[in-house]
């Protein structure tokens, strides 16, 4: 299997896509479509599909910043038929080789969510400094570069 990353040719494919990964037990998107659009247009967003063995597998969206080089994997899915083999932690290591310029990497995740924590947190190097939100508790996580 090998993994590599390409800026997304098809955005509605890639809406969809993600969509379908974060889909709710009872059927209902967590992202709508106008608030994916707004979020991609963000200064330094970048729309990436994972692709395993020629096939678009998930996606990222980071937020670069050339300046200061502290970067955000802001959205980060795996397709649900293709979970459960090493893709994820492949296509997160090509997202580091791809900005080998970064200080420092944020993301966030639900912090009920075990298999995300494992991902962030013991795969991927992430370390947890902050709690926040009301209804929807998030842990957000760094990963200090170099």
């Amino acid at each position: 299997m090998t993994v590599e990353l390409a800026p997304t040719l098809d955005r509605e494919n890639f809406i969809d896509n993600l969509q379908a990964a974060f889909r709710r037990a009872d059927g209902s998107d967590k992202f709508r479509r106008g608030d994916l659009l707004k979020f991609f247009a963000k200064t330094g967003a970048k729309l990436l599909d994972i692709i395993a063995d020629k096939k678009i597998a998930g996606g990222a969206v980071v937020i670069i910043n050339g300046e200061t080089r502290h970067n955000k994997l802001s959205l980060f899915f795996v397709n649900a038929d293709c979970r459960n083999f090493g893709i994820g932690f492949a296509a997160w290591r090509a997202i580091e080789k791809l900005y080998p310029d970064t200080k420092v990497w944020y993301t966030s995740t639900p912090w009920l969510d075990k298999r995300n924590l494992h991902f962030y947190l013991n795969k991927c190097g992430f370390v947890a400094f902050s709690i926040y939100g009301e209804d929807d508790i998030y842990l957000a996580l760094e990963k200090v570069m170099g």
